[in-house]
């Protein structure tokens, strides 16, 4: 089963839609799960633009916490994709390696860096 909006195939989405957070959340939900749906040992990966594109659309918005959750959801997948057998074997692509994938990694780490420092202004000045 591809993953779908609403009956749009997520990759139909992925241009018209790009620039949208709500359908680049939607879509980020629908990879994920279709990515679950899949059985234990034969999953492919889900696409890793969508949480990409949300997470810069949501850093853009200055929802760092929105971010972070959007990374870790791909954080979770990508653990779970290279721990499946047809992934150890090579005999699937790698796509939890490649440039997007480890973008989102990249991201995470400075969005949790930014919720700090907004939960650190938060105490520094209650009323703002």
């Amino acid at each position: 089963m591809k993953p779908d909006v609403n009956g749009i195939p997520t990759y139909e989405l992925a241009e018209t839609g790009k620039h949208d957070l709500a359908t680049m959340l939607a879509c980020c939900a629908a990879e994920a799960d279709s990515y679950w749906r899949q059985p234990e040992g034969e999953r492919l990966c889900a696409a890793p633009y969508y949480f990409e594109r949300a997470a810069i659309l949501l850093r853009k918005s200055k929802d760092y916490s929105g971010e972070v959750a959007v990374c870790e959801r791909w954080k979770a997948i990508a653990n779970d994709y290279k721990r499946q057998p047809i992934v150890k074997a090579r005999q699937a692509a790698l796509a939890h390696e490649g440039p997007r994938a480890e973008a989102i990694l990249a991201r995470l780490k400075k969005a949790k860096g930014l919720v700090r420092n907004e939960k650190a202004a938060r105490k520094k000045n209650p009323a703002g």
